[in-house]
């Protein structure tokens, strides 16, 4: 009886053992994950870098390299089923993960990424092949008019870096840059590029390691260099008469510049009113491209206007545009440059008149 004492207390005690290592790991993982969360949340939060010399960068590769471009051949990994467009993820031969995405916002997204790290903001790596081969591709629930056999037509490749994580969503109205000259310069790239899909889910902040930045990107610049609009509006992606065929700004108020952008639903668009939060999220999102001062939307167009026109067409040409049609979109953006230049000058004029007139 007494052994069998002595057992049932030995089993007690080691239960109680057990339980304290138990909350003893657990308590330190969770303290652990406490200290990986703050120093993420410390980071230096970052919107723009200083280009330097705009005249000297490459925007041919952009934030990439050519060392550091897709290498085929290429394996299916799987399908992935989140966003509008065809998306799939693939290994090259270094075994770098690749995210490829198929459809018109392929070459949109790898010029208009460009665009946007050409003057000093965070963008992605995006490399375009016109062609690909992909080792074990299977049918694809969306996007297979763009796949013969185990060949896929008109890819952007992304690369998913062990380096980099993909943090946190973070949306125009909520962010540390809140009212700066460069979160609004930002807001004008988005007008100069006609990219009607500027909501919180396409925006990511990036954490790089071995760095004390939190990079606060725009990561799905797809739905661009088409017709702004809603729903019923006529808006269209990487189609350059549609890009081409409105002016850039509609008028300057006071200090403040109104763009020719309006992604509110039109027309049959209209019956979006029935689901309420779909139709004020696109007024807000109208609403919140607007709010430019002069000064930061002229301060932009200053900073555009030091590309050349063979930058302008290196963007393109990575895109795989045909030669027509990137001259064309090199024509129509220059145009839309020299509209925010010439903010400056009413910049300018306005200062002129409050001198004159205190």
């Amino acid at each position: 009886m007494q052994t069998l004492n002595k057992n049932r207390w030995l089993f007690i005690l080691a239960g109680v053992a057990i339980v304290v290592a138990l909350s003893l790991e657990g308590f330190s993982t969770s303290k652990l994950k406490k200290r990986k969360k703050h120093h993420a949340n410390n980071k230096s939060a970052v919107l723009w870098h200083d280009p330097g010399n705009i005249r000297n960068r490459d925007l041919y590769y952009g934030p990439g390299s050519k060392a550091l471009s897709p290498a085929p051949p290429f394996r299916f990994v799987k399908e992935v089923k989140e966003g509008g467009m065809p998306k799939f993820e693939v290994e090259d031969a270094r075994g770098m993960k690749w995210r490829v995405k198929l459809g018109p916002e392929a070459q949109a997204e790898t010029a208009a990424s460009r665009l946007v790290w050409a003057v000093g903001y965070n963008a992605e790596e995006s490399y375009y092949l016109d062609r690909a081969r992909i080792d074990g591709l299977r049918k694809l629930s969306r996007g297979q008019k763009y796949v013969d056999g185990d060949l896929v037509r008109g890819a952007r490749f992304e690369p998913r870096r062990e380096s980099i994580a993909r943090g946190k969503h973070w949306g125009w109205s909520k962010n540390p840059f809140k009212n700066t000259r460069e979160m609004n310069g930002l807001k004008t790239m988005m007008v100069l590029l006609n990219n009607w899909d500027t909501f919180k889910k396409n925006n990511r902040v990036l954490h790089y390691k071995n760095s004390d930045e939190a990079r606060y990107t725009v990561t799905d610049l797809g739905a661009s260099l088409g017709a702004v609009g809603g729903i019923g509006a006529g808006r269209s992606k990487s189609n350059v008469q549609d890009f081409a065929h409105r002016r850039l700004v509609s008028k300057v108020e006071g200090d403040e510049v109104k763009f020719n952008y309006d992604v509110k639903p039109k027309k049959l668009g209209l019956l979006s009113i029935v689901y309420p939060p779909y139709f004020f999220r696109q007024r807000k999102a109208t609403n919140t491209m607007q709010k430019v001062p002069l000064s930061d939307a002229s301060w932009i167009g200053a900073q555009l206007a030091q590309l050349s026109d063979n930058q302008l067409r290196d963007s393109f040409r990575a895109a795989g545009y045909d030669r027509a049609t990137t001259e064309s979109y090199v024509r129509a953006l220059r145009n839309r440059i020299s509209e925010l230049s010439r903010l400056r000058q009413a910049q300018l004029a306005m200062r002129q008149q409050r001198t004159r007139y205190p």
